[in-house]
């Protein structure tokens, strides 16, 4: 049985799905919280985003394309990542549960990669990173209010 190296993680957030879908892929509101993020909703389009590296000066730099999206729950990436090199695939679901909403990220594909526990618990600790600036944004009431009229209006 192959060990496929793998980050995994998940959290919920008390809005709806709807808000968080467009939080994270549209840029009127993705440049308030994560200014890099680049996360276009249609398959080919070129994505990007930066992340923090645990003791490190520079930080990571994620560039590459949209492989698939599922609209409103679901958007996959095939990215290199530097400034290790690293090619991966990530899967963003946003869920829609009874009260909340889960955020999962998922990224794999660092079998090949010198020392993948390392790059792992880089991008990690950078999803965390992204996770917790989000959950920030979306704990302001006015902001989450003023998302919600303006996906009403849309």
């Amino acid at each position: 049985m192959s060990f496929t190296p793998t980050v995994d993680i998940s959290t919920r957030f008390p809005v709806s799905a709807d808000i968080v879908w467009a939080v994270i892929t549209k840029h009127r509101y993705t440049s308030e919280w994560w200014p890099s993020l680049d996360l276009p909703k249609r398959s080919g389009a070129r994505a990007s985003f930066q992340t923090p590296r645990p003791r490190k000066k520079r930080p990571r730099v994620a560039t590459g394309r949209v492989v698939r999206v599922s609209k409103g729950e679901q958007i996959q990436l095939a990215l290199l990542s530097q400034p290790r090199g690293v090619h991966s695939e990530v899967t963003i679901t946003v869920t829609q549960l009874s009260h909340k909403t889960r955020v999962r990220v998922v990224e794999q594909g660092f079998a090949s990669v010198e020392d993948p526990h390392r790059i792992i618990a880089e991008c990690r600790d950078g999803w965390r990173e992204f996770l917790g600036a989000l959950g920030e944004y979306l704990a302001d009431n006015k902001t989450v209010a003023r998302i919600e009229r303006r996906i009403r209006d849309d």
